[in-house]
Formats: C-alpha cells, sequence, structure tokens
C-alpha cells in the first residue's frame, strides 16, 4: 500500500471515530425531543379535562364544603392542615379549588397546578405541588391566595388560554 493509501485509510477511520459520537449524540438529543414532545402533548390535554373538572365543582358544592369544614374542624385522626384533595384553604377564609399534574422534578416537564379561586379567579403555576401538597405544608397557611401567590409562583389566567402551560418559577 502505497503513502498515499495508508494516510487514505487512516483519514476514513478517524473521520468514522468521530462521526460515530456526533451521530450518538445527534440521536439522543432527537430522542429527548420527541419525548419532551409527547410529555408537553399530554400535559396540555391534562390541562383541559382538570379546567372542566374545576369549572364543574361548584364553590358551593358538597364536596368542597366538606373539605373546608374537614380542614377547620381538624380531629386527631384527620388532620389536614391547610390543603385538601382538591381544596386550599387559606387563613383570611379564601380558598382554592384545585387540580394539579405531576412533572418531572428535573425541570424537563415542568409540574402543573390550575385552581379557581373563592374571588372568582383562575390561576396557574409550575411550583412542585405533587404528593397531595406535601412539598408547601410545612410552610404555613398562607394568609391570602395573593400571599398563596406570592409564595409559589403563582399567576392569573383567564381560566382556559394555553398560557396556564408556561413557566412560571425558577
Amino acid at each position: 500500500m502505497s503513502a498515499h493509501g495508508h494516510r487514505g485509510a487512516i483519514r476514513r477511520k478517524l473521520i468514522i471515530w468521530l462521526a460515530v459520537p456526533g451521530l450518538m449524540v445527534l440521536v439522543l438529543a432527537g430522542g429527548r425531543v420527541v419525548v419532551k414532545h409527547r410529555y408537553e402533548q399530554a400535559r396540555a390535554v391534562w390541562k383541559e379535562g382538570a379546567l372542566r373538572q374545576i369549572a364543574q365543582t361548584a364553590m358551593t358544592s358538597a364536596e368542597v364544603v366538606t373539605e373546608i369544614d374537614e380542614m377547620r374542624h381538624p380531629t386527631p385522626n384527620r388532620d389536614f392542615g391547610w390543603t385538601h384533595e382538591q381544596v386550599l384553604l387559606l387563613t383570611n377564609g379564601e380558598f382554592m379549588v384545585y387540580a394539579f399534574h405531576h412533572g418531572f422534578n428535573d425541570g424537563f416537564i415542568d409540574h402543573l397546578f390550575l385552581a379557581h379561586g373563592s374571588d372568582g379567579r383562575w390561576y396557574y403555576s409550575t411550583y412542585h405541588f405533587c404528593n397531595s401538597m406535601v412539598a408547601v405544608m410545612g410552610d404555613g397557611q398562607p394568609g391570602s391566595i395573593a400571599e398563596f401567590a406570592g409564595r409559589y409562583a403563582v399567576r392569573e389566567f383567564d381560566g382556559k388560554s394555553d398560557i396556564c402551560l408556561q413557566h412560571t418559577w425558577p
């Protein structure tokens, strides 16, 4: 084999050795984009159902009244604190009927909190509100919806638009 042919073979091997890792990176990055897109679509579909569910839960429904009563009158065996299955109770008497969707804790896909307040407004946040609100229980009961909103990067929205899918906190 001539010196020129030997150099050509080395170049081909070098190109292959450099191309294989580059292709692997591209495949992994492309796969991540596809997976993220699918999770974002599922989150958007969840949002639609959650907004319907929250809207159908009247602020004076038996479920809401029962949850508020159970939070206001805890028993030794049942103390919910200020969060229940679908209602948050604030010290000034305001409350929020809510739903949440668990995202990824690494920021890959945001969590999503949606709520309708007793003030008639709709709210959303990407703060980590999963696991039955355990993450916020130790923070102490907020005094109002406004205090809750400030503490947990909660924003107001119209109760239907996709703006509620946007990221709200670092």
